[in-house]
């Protein structure tokens, strides 16, 4: 989708869209419909979900054809949310921004490409763009393609961020393993691989050094591969795939895996907080290389989550000695955790994970605005858009959340 005076969507003024009016240059095309403030709830509808159902646009409300601006008395901001909430199934990503010009304002509606097509509004309707205009599809083959090209699409990503599964008995020491991956959706895909090709890897290993004693980092064709620590075996030949890595795209998509291991043959538990250390760290990675996509270029990422378990454990959550060493406070903090897990076990019986799963269990879920404020997050930052990309409930196993709400 392209951008309005070539200016990031967080970053537009009055000014710009001034500009981006009078420009000669400037016409209603597949990206940009102009509105005045008569256009009636149904063709507002109608032109949202052609939108999302396309690859996403502007709606400029309170313009007219002619591209003058003539303001907004009947349409505001509370308006347009309700109707596109009540409208369109399912309800598309989207943002509104507003400006004023000296007595005018208008509305720019910003929509991104679905995620989840076809939009139908309540009508019963399925609209597409075509060139500057908003067409109905009424032809079944038509509509028929539209879901096989999602259902390609979602095959297509799950293909390219999965991993290979390791074999049941790979190596001793591992108990399973965590996999997570997700594919962005950008406004601007250049951008990614802009980012990709300007990273400093030297500055991150030179980083990375002051956290871990040994690790791998490097480039290799259009992906960068971060390893942090050795092999997981002291075999000289292994199958693929068994370590703790991060591969990162050069369009932004990742897939990541975790080892949950022991090295003590005679116990069957798995410290969580090393997962959660590696985790850490591929999302400081990550931030490093691709952090200026978000906010501005993040349309939505399509991710999946899974847990393996190759042999029956425990999983716990403790501070290591070594780490009580280098933080002497977090002692008592680990005090703590233990007498709980303790108290709880006596109740609920020591946690075994017994079977694979994977969230969702078949295909792809979807990280957007909107996702994010249904589960609570209300701060939509590159922070926390990146937290929730690398986020995974099979990583908090055992972690003991009640302990903190008690405080």
């Amino acid at each position: 989708m392209i951008n309005i005076n070539g200016k990031d969507w967080q970053l537009l003024t009055a000014e710009d869209i001034k500009a981006f009016l009078t420009s000669p240059e400037t016409e209603e095309s597949f990206f940009i419909e102009f509105k005045d403030d008569l256009v009636g709830n149904k063709k507002l509808t109608e032109e949202i979900s052609a939108f999302a159902n396309s690859f996403g646009g502007y709606i400029f409300l309170g313009v007219s054809d002619s591209k003058e601006i003539i303001g907004c008395n009947a349409w505001n901001e509370q308006r347009i949310h309700a109707l596109i909430h009540d409208s369109i199934t399912p309800t598309p990503s989207f943002d509104i921004k507003k400006f004023t010009f000296t007595e005018e304002t208008v509305f720019i509606i910003k929509i991104d490409e679905g995620s989840e097509p076809p939009y139908i509004t309540v009508q019963g309707k399925i609209f597409e763009r075509l060139s500057s205009g908003s067409f109905p599809v009424n032809d079944s083959y038509k509509l028929s393609q539209m879901y096989n090209k999602h259902e390609q699409r979602l095959q297509k990503i799950e293909k390219k961020i999965s991993l290979d599964p390791l074999p049941q008995n790979a190596v001793n020491n591992i108990y399973g393993y965590i996999d997570i991956g997700f594919s962005l959706t950008l406004s601007n895909p250049q951008m990614a691989f802009q980012l990709f090709s300007n990273a400093d890897l030297d500055s991150i290993a030179k980083e990375e050094k002051k956290h871990f004693f040994s690790f791998n980092l490097f480039r290799l064709g259009n992906s960068v591969t971060y390893s942090p620590g050795g092999l997981s075996s002291k075999a000289t030949t292994l199958p693929a795939h068994i370590n703790n890595f991060i591969e990162i795209m050069a369009d932004g998509s990742t897939r990541m895996r975790v080892l949950l291991s022991n090295n003590d043959p005679e116990d069957p538990t798995v410290n969580m907080i090393y997962p959660l250390h590696f985790i850490d760290s591929f999302r400081e990675i990550y931030s490093r290389i691709m952090g200026d996509l978000f906010p501005s270029q993040f349309i939505y990422a399509k991710k999946y989550e899974a847990l393996n378990v190759l042999k029956q454990f425990h999983p716990i959550f403790m501070y290591t000695s070594e780490m009580e060493l280098q933080n002497p406070p977090i002692k008592s903090e680990n005090e703590r955790i233990v007498s709980y897990i303790r108290e709880k076990r006596k109740v609920f019986g020591v946690d075994t994970v017994f079977t694979s799963m994977r969230i969702p269990m078949s295909g792809l879920y979807t990280i957007d605005k909107q996702m994010m404020q249904k589960i609570g997050i209300n701060e939509y930052s590159a922070s926390s858009i990146i937290q929730e990309l690398f986020h995974s409930g099979f990583v908090d196993m055992s972690f003991p959340f009640d302990i903190y709400k008690q405080q």
